[in-house]
């Protein structure tokens, strides 16, 4: 289906619009992942266009839209569990989401009745919004932020027989992943782009970056192995999401590099934003190392945004992200041409890098390709209610 994430225009009319969170965190910083960020951002982009937009979410959320708060876990827990040590087949959380989401469109159901909202914008990731919208038709969107787990799958496998509501993914690898089950529009997810300080001029000193969750999955050891192989040094940040994983993987090649007479490695722990963006400005690429297909991979729009090159697996949306101007994607786990790599992302424009951030990978850019989609069926839905009017 059309890639609306680069669409650029503003649209007159002002649209209502319902986005629906995931309840388990606030959509606030800091935050507790990529997906709290990117729903923040559109509530934000959207109100700063002029929309009246609706977040149903977390209570301690912050944010430019009309929060309407789910109810609180303990609120939740007074009322089904009046005895703490009463059961039922499903766990608590399970239970909780079942009932906020429920609350939730019935809330908006209400409101659509009274003709309070035009658009509704699921990004739960959760299967009740996702069945229960389908009174809004084409005016009810949820977008694809994971890869398909049991309970998606149970929703898709029943919204396939028939729905007229629409899907997004974040990726056109993303799309490829749910196309079985149902079509869906691709709109790439967006970053502050302006929030990050970029560096457009050459690195003198060569030295390269590594950041995210440190576990199996992000291969972190990867970029330690090849960067020892090929002699160049390496700035390791991020929580230690997996301590076994550290402790077998990293940990030993940290002790053998301090022990070493020339040390490559510097692990600097957890870092905020702007030290990231600090890191970033002053290295000659950022290492992507993940070996499962990430649906979109925010480091990427993060280190381009800071006019920092790529080195990078092609995986998931990666070579969607980075173009040859901008990194060199290679093979999943092939040594040789990663560290061939090396040589070769030295020629790589920062600035190009920053311009590609600003084109592809804005906030204005997302919710641009979203308000295209929105528009459109309100249009459509429109025209089906006047046709009706005169049936």
């Amino acid at each position: 289906m059309t890639d609306y994430s680069h669409a650029s225009t503003k649209y007159a009319p002002v649209l209502r619009i319902a986005v629906i969170a995931h309840s388990l965190y606030p959509i606030a910083q800091p935050y507790a992942g990529g997906l709290e960020m990117i729903t923040q951002l559109i509530c934000d982009e959207l109100v700063a266009q002029g929309h009246e937009v609706l977040l149903y979410a977390h209570s301690d959320s912050q944010t430019s839209a009309t929060l309407v708060p789910f109810m609180s876990r303990d609120a939740f827990d007074k009322m089904v569990y009046p005895d703490e040590h009463d059961s039922v087949g499903m766990s608590r959380e399970e239970l909780y989401q079942y009932l906020v989401y429920q609350q939730a469109m019935r809330d908006i159901i209400r409101r659509n009745e009274q003709g309070m909202i035009d658009v509704v914008h699921n990004h739960s990731l959760h299967h009740i919004p996702m069945m229960m919208g389908q009174a809004f038709g084409a005016r009810f969107f949820t977008t694809f932020h994971t890869p398909i787990f049991p309970q998606l799958r149970l929703a898709l496998l029943t919204l396939r027989l028939g729905t007229q509501t629409q899907f997004t993914a974040i990726s056109g690898h993303q799309q490829q992943l749910f196309e079985e089950f149902v079509p869906s529009h691709v709109v790439y997810n967006g970053i502050d782009v302006q929030s990050f300080n970029a560096n457009t001029n050459p690195i003198d000193d060569e030295v390269y970056f590594w950041y995210g969750r440190i576990c199996i999955e992000k291969g972190t050891h990867l970029a330690m192995e090849y960067c020892k192989a090929a002699g160049k040094r390496l700035i390791i940040a991020g929580p230690k999401s997996s301590e076994e994983y550290f402790n077998d993987y990293v940990a030993p090649l940290l002790e053998a590099d301090k022990n070493s007479d020339a040390p490559l490695f510097d692990y600097v722990g957890h870092l905020s934003k702007d030290q990231i963006n600090e890191q970033l400005s002053q290295v000659t690429a950022m290492l992507f190392t993940s070996t499962w297909d990430e649906p979109y991979g925010l480091t990427l729009a993060e280190s381009l945004a800071c006019g920092t090159p790529v080195i990078g697996f092609d995986v998931g949306a990666s070579a969607e992200i980075v173009t040859p101007k901008t990194g060199v994607i290679v093979p999943k786990m092939d040594k040789e041409a990663f560290i061939q790599a090396f040589a070769d992302v030295q020629y790589i424009s920062r600035a190009a890098c920053r311009a590609r951030a600003e084109q592809f990978c804005s906030v204005a850019a997302m919710v641009d390709g979203y308000l295209r989609l929105y528009e459109q069926a309100v249009a459509v839905d429109d025209s089906d209610s006047i046709q009706e009017a005169f049936v």
